[in-house]
């Protein structure tokens, strides 16, 4: 299942010629992922050490995976700040916030390159309550923000979300001035030529088969290998294949759908070029337009894949075409009838705590990896781009010492009991999120299975 915005892409692009693996390859680096942190790890490689000769692999076209699927919300990373700080420190904790501030930087930078229309806006985005009973929980986190010198974030009052995001639906909330939407499908494709304009190795429709952790390791595929002195795995939530990964990590899909262009029509409701939002259920749903007027909606808590068997549960959403056109009504009802493109679903890696994790693979100290963004990838991967970097040159700097650099540790049960658990907890959170609505209380089963759920990106 291909979204909308990565057929976009590319079928923008003029002969993006595809290139296999074609028998047995011996290379600096070999990375495994040709999504977001792959692509800027070459990227970043390259940068330091031109001489690097690195490849990347892909097993269909780069950003097949979640980095073309996604909502296209670019996020600091300063909501983290107060878990990297127990983690590591305050220096090391707000050295990766500036870091991500950063980061949008360098993806502005990549959409001012000529051919590179990643459709980049300035326009923030608002976190939003959609009743009185989920508003409020952002208090604590503003306050710490605050203390902390971070002044990117600004209380609303309904009638302000109202005149920023032209629906009456949200009744409190908070701007993120730092953050910014973009085209995902257009980045990761943009970030494909910047890979292969510096000689980076694109090597698409080459699945690893088999990694072999040995010294130097080597990445197996159906036509060759790669033998590489650093192997870097970039595979997002397809890192629930590798057994040192899959016990920190729990997997679920996000649903989402995108009407044909209506520009008069977005224009009628005052939303062209406004804020796109998220509102605090637990199971969020967000909303934003487009720059080519159409609307973007997406709901979290679909499907759970059983064990590692993610391609499964990426050929449908769990919700319907008419269900998700039904949650872009609640918030404007005007689009009630509009034609919908497509619909689509992607995977999102959640890590216990809600950080990304980097590291090095169990007792293999050429292999490094890079997962756990929890729905927020755009940034964090770029930021995550660094590490693995330093990781794979062995340098010891503040990128290596990040506290983001830990190994993972078990946080979910074995199959079949995650599968089990996974089905209870996300029943738990549905319930919790409509009795939120009703003005209700849940009872003392939907509260035990609560406490399992993982943490957000962001305060919920």
């Amino acid at each position: 299942m291909r979204s909308v915005w990565l057929t976009q892409a590319m079928a923008a692009e003029t002969a993006a010629a595809i290139t296999p693996l074609e028998g047995d390859l011996a290379v600096d680096v070999a990375i495994v992922g040709g999504g977001y942190t792959g692509l800027w790890t070459a990227i970043e490689l390259k940068r330091r050490d031109p001489s690097l000769d690195v490849a990347v692999i892909e097993r269909d076209v780069c950003g097949a995976g979640g980095s073309g699927a996604n909502a296209g919300f670019a996020l600091p990373m300063w909501f983290q700040v107060p878990a990297l700080e127990r983690a590591g420190g305050t220096d090391a904790a707000l050295h990766v916030g500036r870091a991500s501030i950063d980061a949008i930087d360098d993806i502005r930078a990549l959409a001012d390159k000529p051919g590179n229309d990643i459709a980049m806006s300035s326009a923030p985005t608002v976190w939003a309550a959609t009743c009185q009973k989920q508003s409020g929980h952002w208090d604590d986190m503003l306050e710490q923000m605050e203390s902390r010198q971070i002044h990117s974030f600004r209380l609303l009052e309904a009638d302000d979300i109202q005149s920023l995001t032209g629906s009456d639906a949200l009744v409190a909330g908070v701007v993120d001035t730092a953050s910014a939407t973009l085209h995902p499908g257009h980045l990761v494709r943009s970030l494909r030529r910047e890979a292969l304009s510096l000689e980076v190795r694109v090597l698409e429709k080459t699945a690893m088969t088999h990694l072999r952790r040995s010294s130097p390791p080597r990445v197996v595929t159906p036509r060759g290998t790669l033998i590489a002195r650093k192997v870097v795995l970039a595979l997002y939530g397809w890192s629930l294949s590798l057994p040192e990964i899959r016990p920190a990590l729990m997997v679920m899909m996000t649903d989402a759908a995108m009407t044909v262009p209506v520009p008069g029509l977005i224009d009628s409701l005052g939303v062209a070029g406004a804020p796109g939002f998220t509102d605090s259920r637990t199971f969020i749903e967000s909303c934003r337009p487009t720059a080519d007027g159409r609307m973007v909606v997406t709901k979290s808590g679909g499907a759970l894949p059983f064990g590692d068997r993610i391609d499964a549960s990426l050929r449908r959403t769990r919700r319907s075409t008419t269900e998700l056109r039904t949650i872009m009504a609640a918030y404007h009802p005007a689009l009630a009838d509009v034609a919908i493109e497509g619909t689509w679903c992607g995977p999102i890696d959640r890590s216990r705590d809600g950080l990304p994790m980097f590291g090095h693979l169990g007792s293999s100290p050429d292999i490094v990896f890079g997962c756990g963004y929890s729905g927020a990838g755009i940034v964090p991967s770029r930021v995550g781009s660094h590490i693995l970097a330093s990781l794979v040159q062995e340098r010891d700097d503040a990128w290596s010492r990040s506290p983001l650099v830990r190994q993972p540790e078990r946080a979910f049960p074995r199959e079949p009991f995650r599968w089990i658990g996974g089905h209870a907890v996300r029943a738990a959170i549905e319930r919790k999120d409509r009795l939120d609505h009703e003005g209700l209380e849940p009872g003392p089963l939907t509260r035990f299975w609560l406490r399992f759920k993982p943490a957000s990106y962001k305060p919920a």
